[in-house]
């Protein structure tokens, strides 16, 4: 396809976004068929069929086939974030390091956030996790139960932009640390600093959540740079960002 196509097609996308937005479509609504989404737009088959591709791989809806099959509406997941942040970043040479950092720079505010806006709910979803990590103190789970604690927080901030970050993170560094592990020491300092965590977002402390969420990810941090100062200098890659949730 040439350039001038190509940017057609990118156009196409994204009015088909804005009708999506503007009429109120919703995951598994289904759109215009092929020949009323031609003539809805104007434009030629081969530019059509590129922008639909386009927002597929986007997430923004998924092409089902056969009779009645067509574009569906769909809900961009956060594994769509991080597979663009991961091309991105495999380019500019990103390493394990490089997003450790922004971790530590960005959990502490989250927690001070979720102590500001957390809802009973999120208190509640976080007091499970917390309860389901001290039960699988000794599992294989532990890890991804933690991880889950940290993106409930993020959400619970109140800013779906950390939530989203938060979760994206966790889903590029999930595979690049696969069967890196925490000692049982490390794992009972993990529970202790997030117990303090949620203490601190239930009492409504900004101040204290963010100073037990920088302890926390600033002992992370060297935990793992001690154990395998190797792993810190792994590049990012494409691959990394799981579709998986």
């Amino acid at each position: 396809m040439g350039r001038a196509k190509a940017k057609r097609a990118l156009v196409l996308a994204r009015e088909i976004v804005e009708d999506i937005e503007s009429n109120a479509r919703g995951p598994g609504d289904r759109l215009l068929h092929e020949d009323a989404m031609l003539a809805r737009y104007d434009v030629a088959r081969a530019t059509l069929r590129e922008a639909l591709r386009f927002l597929e791989l986007q997430g923004v809806i998924h092409l089902t086939k056969g009779r009645g099959g067509g574009p569906v509406v769909a809900r961009p997941q956060t594994a769509d974030f991080a597979s663009s942040m991961a091309l991105i970043l495999q380019f500019m040479d990103a390493d394990l390091q490089a997003l450790l950092e922004l971790r530590e720079a960005i959990a502490p505010t989250v927690a001070a956030k979720a102590a500001q806006m957390a809802t009973a709910a999120d208190l509640a979803a976080l007091g499970g996790c917390l309860a389901q990590l001290e039960r699988e103190r000794e599992s294989q789970q532990f890890e991804e139960t933690n991880r889950r604690f940290h993106d409930l927080l993020g959400w619970a901030s109140g800013n779906p932009t950390f939530g989203l970050l938060i979760s994206a993170l966790h889903l590029l560094t999930r595979n690049m640390s696969v069967g890196l592990g925490y000692s049982a020491q490390e794992r009972d300092t993990q529970l202790r600093c997030l117990g303090r965590v949620l203490h601190a977002v239930r009492m409504r402390d900004a101040v204290g959540a963010r100073r037990q969420m920088d302890r926390l990810i600033a002992g992370s941090t060297q935990y793992l740079a001690e154990r395998s100062p190797d792993l810190l200098a792994q590049k990012v890659r494409w691959g990394n960002a799981s579709r998986e949730i």
